[in-house]
This record gives C-alpha cells, sequence and structure tokens, in this order.
C-alpha cells in the first residue's frame, strides 16, 4: 500500500515540475520522432496487433521445430558431412547422463548463429499465435532438443541461453519487420518477396495455415542509414610486468563507418505486449589497423508511466541483445533490466531526455586479448575466436539527448559493463578475473532536409581486465574514433 502511494506522489510531483516549463508548439512533419507532439501522433492502439483468431495447435509447432532441426541436421549430415552431426543413441544416453556443458565454439557462431537459429523455432510459435513468452519457450525446446539429439558435442548452457533469449529478441524484431511488409496480404509482390526473405519460417507458416491474427502488424517504425568516414587513434598497455610497453598495439588510421538504426514504436506509449517498442542500433567500421561491428536490439516487455503533450515518465522492464565483435575486442551480453525513461521541455525550443537502464547481464562474453603472451608460453596455441571467457555481471546503460529548435540534436550513449568470469566455464588457455568495458558514443545532427542529416561523432571503446593469473597481466584498451557522417531517413 505505502509502496503504491509513494509511485503516485512520485508521478504526480514530477510531472507537476514538468508543467511549469513552457510548452512547445508542435512539430509538423519533424523526421525525429522525439521532437513530435504526441497529439499529433496516432495512438497506439491503432498499430497493435489483435488476439489472434486462434493458435496452431501444439501438435503442429512441435512437428514444425522438429522438422527444422531434421533439416538443418540433413544438411550438415549429408551436404555438409559435419563430424558434429555424426550422433547417435550412444552420444544421446552420454548427454543425459554427463548433463549440460560450456562450449567454446567460434564466437560469431555462438552469438550470432545460435540466435538466428532460434529466431526461426521462434517464427514458427509465433506467426501460429503465440505470443511472446509462448514462443521463447518454443524456441527453448527446439534449442535442448538440438542440443541433445543433433550433435556429438556435449549439450551447451550458453548455446541453450543464447537461442533461446537471443532468438527471442532477433524472432520478434524479425515479426514485427515481416508484419509491417505483408500487411493484409494484398501488398505488392516485391513487399511480399521481402517480407519472405526477413522471416520465411513465419511466412510459410502463414501460407500453409493462414493468418492467425485479425488483421496484420502496421508498425510506427523510424528507420535510418548512416554514411561516414574520420580517424581513429589508441593502444593497448600492460601493467606492471615485463611485457609493459613492448606488447603494445596502437590504432592510427582512417576508417569508413556506416550502420543502420531504427526504432520500432514510440518511447511514451503504452507498452500493452513485450516489444511493442524496440530499438534497433547497429554501427560498422572498417580501417587498416582493423573492423569493429556492433549491434544492439533492446526491447521493452512492460511498462508504466505518465504521458502527457510532449512530456512523459515512463519506468519499463527491458531485455537488451548487445554484441561488440571485432580486432579492438569480442564482446556479448544478454541481459535483463529495468529503467526510467524522462522526456520534457526545458524552453520553448529546447527539449531534454534522459534514458537510464540497469541490467543483470545473464550471459556475457570478452575475449582475452593476451594472444601474443599465450603464443610465446603455448607454441601449439592459434588465435582464433574460441579463446573467450564466459561471464555475468551487470550493465549500466545511460542515454541523453537535446532537441535544439527543429532541427538539432545533440545526443549521448553510454554502455558501462562490470563481468566477472564464470565458474566452470574457463576456456583451455582462460583465467577468471573482471572485465571492465566502456562504450561511449556522442554526437551532434542537424537536418539539411526532411530525409537528409549531417553529423559528427565522437566514439570511446575501453576495456579494462584483471585476471588472477600470473601470466596475464592487468591491461588496458583505448580506442577513439571521430567520424563525419551523413544520415539518410529511409522511413
Amino acid at each position: 500500500m505505502m509502496l503504491r502511494m509513494f509511485k503516485g506522489v512520485f508521478f504526480v510531483a514530477v510531472f507537476s515540475l514538468c508543467e511549469v516549463w513552457p510548452m512547445s508548439q508542435p512539430v509538423e512533419g519533424d523526421a525525429r520522432p522525439l521532437l513530435q507532439n504526441t497529439q499529433k501522433t496516432k495512438k497506439v492502439e491503432d498499430y497493435e496487433i489483435v488476439t489472434a483468431k486462434e493458435r496452431v495447435s501444439v501438435p503442429i509447432v512441435a512437428m514444425e521445430v522438429t522438422a527444422l532441426n531434421l533439416l538443418v541436421w540433413g544438411v550438415d549430415y549429408y551436404l555438409l558431412d559435419k563430424n558434429y552431426a555424426h550422433t547417435g543413441p550412444d552420444y544421446w544416453e552420454r548427454n543425459f547422463r554427463e548433463g549440460w556443458k560450456w562450449d567454446h565454439n567460434h564466437w560469431a557462431v555462438n552469438f550470432y548463429g545460435h540466435p538466428y537459429h532460434g529466431s526461426r523455432y521462434y517464427a514458427a510459435a509465433r506467426m501460429g499465435g503465440y505470443g511472446f513468452y509462448g514462443s521463447l519457450l518454443w524456441a527453448s525446446f527446439g534449442s535442448a532438443t538440438w542440443e541433445m539429439f543433433a550433435e556429438t558435442e556435449y549439450p551447451s548452457i550458453n548455446d541453450l541461453i543464447t537461442t533461446t533469449m537471443g532468438g527471442a529478441v532477433f524472432g520478434e524484431v524479425f515479426f514485427r519487420f515481416s508484419q509491417m511488409l505483408y500487411g493484409d496480404g494484398s501488398e505488392n509482390i516485391w513487399r511480399r518477396a521481402a517480407s519472405l526473405g526477413v522471416e520465411p519460417v513465419g511466412y510459410i507458416q502463414r501460407k500453409i495455415f493462414g493468418d492467425r491474427y485479425i488483421r496484420a502488424e502496421k508498425g510506427v517504425l523510424d528507420l535510418n542509414l548512416f554514411l561516414g568516414s574520420g580517424l581513429r587513434f589508441g593502444n593497448d598497455f600492460r601493467f606492471d610486468g615485463k611485457n609493459t610497453g613492448e606488447l603494445d598495439e596502437n590504432w592510427d588510421d582512417t576508417h569508413f563507418m556506416f550502420g543502420v538504426n531504427a526504432e520500432y514504436g514510440r518511447p511514451y506509449t503504452e507498452v500493452k505486449r513485450p516489444f511493442d517498442y524496440f530499438t534497433v542500433i547497429s554501427a560498422f567500421a572498417f580501417g587498416d589497423d582493423g573492423s569493429l561491428a556492433h549491434l544492439d536490439i533492446t526491447g521493452k516487455l512492460n511498462n508504466v508511466g505518465v504521458r502527457g503533450s510532449g512530456r512523459w515518465i515512463d519506468f519499463a522492464t527491458y531485455l537488451d541483445y548487445d554484441t561488440f565483435y571485432g580486432d579492438f575486442a569480442t564482446v556479448g551480453t544478454v541481459s535483463l533490466g529495468g529503467g526510467l525513461d524522462i522526456s520534457f521541455w526545458l524552453f520553448s525550443n529546447l527539449r531534454f531526455r534522459m534514458s537510464n537502464q540497469l541490467y543483470w547481464i545473464v550471459l556475457g562474453t570478452t575475449d582475452m586479448g593476451y594472444d601474443d603472451i599465450l603464443k610465446e608460453k603455448y607454441p601449439d596455441y592459434e588465435s582464433d575466436m574460441d579463446n573467450y571467457q564466459y561471464n555475468t555481471g551487470v550493465k549500466y546503460s545511460l542515454y541523453l539527448e537535446l532537441g535544439i529548435w527543429r532541427n538539432v540534436r545533440i545526443c549521448n550513449r553510454m554502455n558501462l559493463e562490470a563481468l566477472h568470469t564464470m565458474p566452470n566455464s574457463l576456456p583451455h588457455y582462460g583465467a577468471y578475473g573482471w572485465d571492465f568495458l566502456l562504450f561511449n558514443y556522442t554526437w551532434a545532427e542537424i537536418d539539411l532536409t526532411r530525409r537528409i542529416s549531417l553529423g559528427t561523432r565522437l566514439d570511446t571503446y575501453m576495456k579494462f581486465a584483471a585476471y588472477q593469473s600470473e601470466l596475464f597481466e592487468p591491461m588496458s584498451r583505448r580506442m577513439f574514433a571521430f567520424t563525419l557522417y551523413v544520415n539518410f531517413r529511409i522511413l
């Protein structure tokens, strides 16, 4: 009772404070949703998927998920002749007897391949009329049966997590995009072909068993493409050891960068179903000193808040799938958390937004970063993407934005992660310890037209590692990237 009273008083106090600031006039036709007046936006009810007519029966979905596993296994066994596909009753009995373990297959397979595979299981249920959580359970079923019966390797704990939770994240994003493209089925052939490409399992499901939704998802989507180039600089540094200074690796080059960012829904609307609001952030950079790739998908699971004309305060729970892959670092996190998102007008032409999220990292990975030392000590060591640690920990995300007039934005996005090695999860050359990571992106943009913006950004990447090993000294890795870019608003 006291908690409810406190929440009510807090909402009223904060929202009353917002009322003293001048109200902005509606921003007609602004390409950025953050500067839109909520009264000029369609109600969220206009974009929802309504309750499904009826679900595809459990046996049918089970057969679909099993068929997906058999299809992939058949390709691996008959066409590719993969060693791990030569499984059978002896391996199945061993799996039940000895149980689940951690694996260290190639990082991209574990953190990109398995979530995509899981999204296929998810789609079989989701397009069949099941909700987010029901479809997540089907992804878990598909992953568990694959791990137990389709490989000679031990069933993998990390694969189950990334295929289930990552599969739900990827799967829901694909589902929403596919529904928008497909519409009510009367769209042109190109949009239907795009829907098939985005979500082939769901598309086939719809064609065989019919559309399980009373009407198709329309959705609110902002989609942006940016292209740019700039300078990078930074270095590695080892502390207090014989290797200090002589094993440093420097970043000092020009780079090309591009990315695609999407915002589905509006941050101020009520979330009636998981992922009614989500963001997709991606960036890819290439240069002589190496490449980097960042993909972060964050979806709201539920929320509660107070919303008004151009202002809001929103408490929400989130599911986040974040990966950073490349020569600087290889990091992946699957996280659950909660956060506060607040926005109001400071002055008539100055808008402020702040979004905080605090996450528990259910599963994380970090690369070792000591290939040079391992090569020196172990002659048979080969540098690849298999030597990474599994971790758990916490993650804090902060997003700040100032909207000036109708066409200028100054923004900062920061992710701070603290990860500790999970027990019994070490690779052959691993060590227990801590990894601390900071990813910070600061940018400013000005709209030249409704569709084109010009911007500049400064990206900061930092990693600090301290392991319980005499072999691996504490180390830091820092890189900074300055980029000039052009942003194109596609939708």
